[in-house]
Protein backbone atom coordinates (compact mmCIF):
# COMPACT_ATOMS: atom_id res chain seq x y z
CA UNK A 1 0.00 0.00 0.00
CA UNK A 2 1.37 3.42 -1.03
CA UNK A 3 1.93 5.51 1.46
CA UNK A 4 0.48 9.45 0.74
CA UNK A 5 3.13 11.93 0.12
CA UNK A 6 3.59 14.81 3.01
CA UNK A 7 4.46 17.47 -0.45
CA UNK A 8 0.92 17.79 -0.87
CA UNK A 9 0.07 18.34 2.33
CA UNK A 10 3.12 21.30 3.48
CA UNK A 11 1.60 23.40 0.35
CA UNK A 12 -1.73 23.14 1.11
CA UNK A 13 -0.42 24.19 4.44
CA UNK A 14 1.24 27.12 3.60
CA UNK A 15 -2.12 27.99 1.49
CA UNK A 16 -4.03 27.77 4.39
CA UNK A 17 -1.69 29.79 6.13
CA UNK A 18 -1.77 32.65 4.09
CA UNK A 19 -5.47 32.85 3.74
CA UNK A 20 -5.84 31.82 7.52
CA UNK A 21 -3.05 33.39 9.72
CA UNK A 22 -4.45 31.84 12.96
CA UNK A 23 -2.58 28.58 11.50
CA UNK A 24 -5.37 26.60 13.74
CA UNK A 25 -5.10 22.52 13.00
CA UNK A 26 -8.73 21.78 13.15
CA UNK A 27 -10.00 24.84 10.94
CA UNK A 28 -6.97 23.65 8.57
CA UNK A 29 -8.66 20.00 8.74
CA UNK A 30 -11.85 21.41 7.96
CA UNK A 31 -10.16 23.60 4.95
CA UNK A 32 -8.70 20.70 3.75
CA UNK A 33 -11.73 18.44 3.18
CA UNK A 34 -13.60 21.43 1.56
CA UNK A 35 -11.00 22.15 -0.78
CA UNK A 36 -11.03 17.96 -1.31
CA UNK A 37 -14.59 18.09 -2.07
CA UNK A 38 -14.85 21.56 -4.27
CA UNK A 39 -12.03 19.41 -6.35
CA UNK A 40 -14.04 16.31 -6.61
CA UNK A 41 -17.30 18.56 -7.63
CA UNK A 42 -15.39 20.08 -10.39
CA UNK A 43 -15.33 17.95 -13.36
CA UNK A 44 -13.28 20.09 -15.44
CA UNK A 45 -10.28 19.95 -12.86
CA UNK A 46 -8.96 16.13 -14.02
CA UNK A 47 -9.01 17.46 -17.50
CA UNK A 48 -7.18 20.74 -16.58
CA UNK A 49 -4.83 18.79 -14.48
CA UNK A 50 -4.55 16.57 -17.82
CA UNK A 51 -3.47 19.05 -20.31
CA UNK A 52 -0.99 20.85 -17.52
CA UNK A 53 0.69 17.66 -16.91
CA UNK A 54 1.41 16.90 -20.94
CA UNK A 55 2.29 20.69 -21.17
CA UNK A 56 4.72 20.53 -18.74
CA UNK A 57 6.17 16.87 -19.90
CA UNK A 58 6.15 18.49 -23.78
CA UNK A 59 8.45 21.06 -22.47
CA UNK A 60 10.83 19.06 -20.54
CA UNK A 61 11.04 16.56 -23.17
CA UNK A 62 11.81 19.02 -25.80
CA UNK A 63 14.12 20.57 -23.79
CA UNK A 64 15.93 17.49 -23.01
CA UNK A 65 16.04 16.63 -26.83
CA UNK A 66 18.42 20.01 -26.99
CA UNK A 67 20.41 19.05 -24.20
CA UNK A 68 21.06 15.93 -26.04
CA UNK A 69 22.00 17.69 -28.95
CA UNK A 70 24.38 19.51 -27.44
CA UNK A 71 26.16 16.09 -25.71
CA UNK A 72 25.97 14.32 -29.03
CA UNK A 73 26.78 16.69 -31.46
CA UNK A 74 30.25 17.36 -31.25
CA UNK A 75 30.80 13.29 -32.00
CA UNK A 76 28.79 13.46 -34.83
CA UNK A 77 30.73 16.33 -36.01
CA UNK A 78 33.97 14.39 -35.44
CA UNK A 79 32.76 11.54 -37.29
CA UNK A 80 32.37 13.49 -40.50
CA UNK A 81 28.53 13.51 -40.36
CA UNK A 82 26.68 17.68 -41.32
CA UNK A 83 23.31 16.48 -39.10
CA UNK A 84 22.02 13.76 -36.75
CA UNK A 85 20.17 12.47 -39.12
CA UNK A 86 22.41 10.90 -41.21
CA UNK A 87 24.11 8.78 -37.62
CA UNK A 88 21.06 8.14 -36.99
CA UNK A 89 20.21 6.21 -39.83
CA UNK A 90 23.44 4.68 -39.96
CA UNK A 91 22.50 3.51 -36.52
CA UNK A 92 18.88 2.28 -37.31
CA UNK A 93 20.33 0.19 -40.32
CA UNK A 94 22.78 -1.51 -37.86
CA UNK A 95 19.87 -2.21 -35.84
CA UNK A 96 17.52 -3.21 -38.23
CA UNK A 97 17.57 -6.51 -40.17
CA UNK A 98 18.23 -5.36 -43.73
CA UNK A 99 15.49 -2.63 -43.78
CA UNK A 100 14.18 -0.89 -47.09
CA UNK A 101 14.43 3.04 -47.93
CA UNK A 102 10.75 3.36 -46.99
CA UNK A 103 11.08 1.28 -43.50
CA UNK A 104 13.83 3.25 -42.70
CA UNK A 105 12.46 6.67 -43.36
CA UNK A 106 9.51 5.90 -40.71
CA UNK A 107 11.27 4.53 -38.46
CA UNK A 108 13.42 7.63 -38.23
CA UNK A 109 10.03 9.65 -38.25
CA UNK A 110 11.25 11.62 -41.66
CA UNK A 111 9.59 12.26 -44.88
CA UNK A 112 10.40 9.49 -47.75
CA UNK A 113 11.91 12.08 -49.84
CA UNK A 114 14.12 13.42 -47.03
CA UNK A 115 14.91 9.80 -45.81
CA UNK A 116 15.90 9.03 -49.47
CA UNK A 117 18.18 12.02 -49.54
CA UNK A 118 19.98 11.27 -46.37
CA UNK A 119 20.15 7.61 -47.63
CA UNK A 120 21.90 8.40 -51.06
CA UNK A 121 25.09 10.42 -48.41
CA UNK A 122 25.34 7.34 -47.07
CA UNK A 123 25.68 5.39 -49.47
CA UNK A 124 27.65 7.74 -51.66
CA UNK A 125 30.33 8.26 -48.23
CA UNK A 126 30.31 4.51 -48.63
CA UNK A 127 28.74 3.80 -45.01
CA UNK A 128 25.78 1.63 -46.44
CA UNK A 129 25.01 -0.53 -49.60
CA UNK A 130 22.13 -1.54 -51.45
CA UNK A 131 21.74 -5.41 -51.69
CA UNK A 132 18.71 -7.19 -53.94
CA UNK A 133 15.68 -8.35 -52.20
CA UNK A 134 15.39 -11.84 -52.71
CA UNK A 135 11.45 -11.83 -51.45
CA UNK A 136 10.82 -8.68 -54.02
CA UNK A 137 12.84 -7.97 -57.39
CA UNK A 138 11.79 -4.50 -57.94
CA UNK A 139 12.73 -3.41 -53.61
CA UNK A 140 16.42 -3.03 -52.38
CA UNK A 141 17.77 -3.57 -48.63
CA UNK A 142 19.98 -1.48 -47.09
CA UNK A 143 22.85 -3.24 -45.00
CA UNK A 144 25.70 -1.63 -43.79
CA UNK A 145 28.93 -1.68 -45.04
CA UNK A 146 32.37 -2.22 -43.22
CA UNK A 147 33.46 1.11 -43.69
CA UNK A 148 30.26 1.34 -41.32
CA UNK A 149 30.29 -0.33 -39.04
CA UNK A 150 34.00 0.97 -38.19
CA UNK A 151 32.74 4.11 -37.88
CA UNK A 152 29.95 2.84 -35.62
CA UNK A 153 32.28 1.55 -33.33
CA UNK A 154 33.95 4.37 -33.29
CA UNK A 155 30.89 6.40 -32.15
CA UNK A 156 30.39 3.86 -29.40
CA UNK A 157 33.61 5.03 -27.86
CA UNK A 158 32.60 8.90 -28.51
CA UNK A 159 29.13 9.30 -27.43
CA UNK A 160 29.78 6.69 -24.57
CA UNK A 161 30.63 9.36 -22.18
CA UNK A 162 27.91 11.44 -23.81
CA UNK A 163 25.11 9.65 -22.47
CA UNK A 164 26.49 9.13 -19.11
CA UNK A 165 25.90 12.69 -18.93
CA UNK A 166 22.60 12.49 -20.10
CA UNK A 167 21.24 10.54 -17.51
CA UNK A 168 23.21 12.77 -14.81
CA UNK A 169 23.02 11.59 -11.46
CA UNK A 170 19.54 9.35 -11.63
CA UNK A 171 20.33 5.96 -9.75
CA UNK A 172 20.16 2.49 -12.14
CA UNK A 173 16.76 1.95 -10.55
CA UNK A 174 15.45 5.45 -11.33
CA UNK A 175 16.90 5.14 -14.99
CA UNK A 176 15.16 1.79 -15.29
CA UNK A 177 11.69 3.44 -14.20
CA UNK A 178 12.22 6.08 -16.42
CA UNK A 179 12.54 3.55 -19.64
CA UNK A 180 9.72 1.91 -18.60
CA UNK A 181 7.80 4.76 -18.83
CA UNK A 182 9.14 6.20 -21.76
CA UNK A 183 8.85 3.41 -23.87
CA UNK A 184 5.08 2.46 -22.50
CA UNK A 185 4.51 6.24 -23.78
CA UNK A 186 6.41 5.79 -27.06
CA UNK A 187 4.65 2.44 -27.39
CA UNK A 188 0.82 3.97 -27.30
CA UNK A 189 2.25 7.18 -29.66
CA UNK A 190 3.23 4.50 -32.19
CA UNK A 191 -0.02 2.51 -32.17
CA UNK A 192 -1.90 5.59 -32.00
CA UNK A 193 -0.30 7.30 -34.94
CA UNK A 194 -0.37 3.57 -36.79
CA UNK A 195 2.66 2.20 -37.39
CA UNK A 196 5.19 0.58 -34.98
CA UNK A 197 8.89 1.42 -34.85
CA UNK A 198 11.79 0.98 -32.48
CA UNK A 199 10.91 -2.54 -31.65
CA UNK A 200 14.48 -3.50 -30.80
CA UNK A 201 14.23 -1.16 -27.72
Amino acid sequence: MNKPSVIPLLENWEDFTRENPQKDIYAFARWLLATREKEQKDPQKPMADALENASRVAVLVTRLQRYLALYVRPAVRQLGFTKEHEYNFLYQVSKMNKPNKNDLSKENMVEFSTGRDIIRRLIEKNLITEKPDPDDGRAVLLVLTAKGRKILEKSFELMSSSFTDFLGDLTGKEQSQLIVLLTKLNHYQAIKNGHVWLSYL
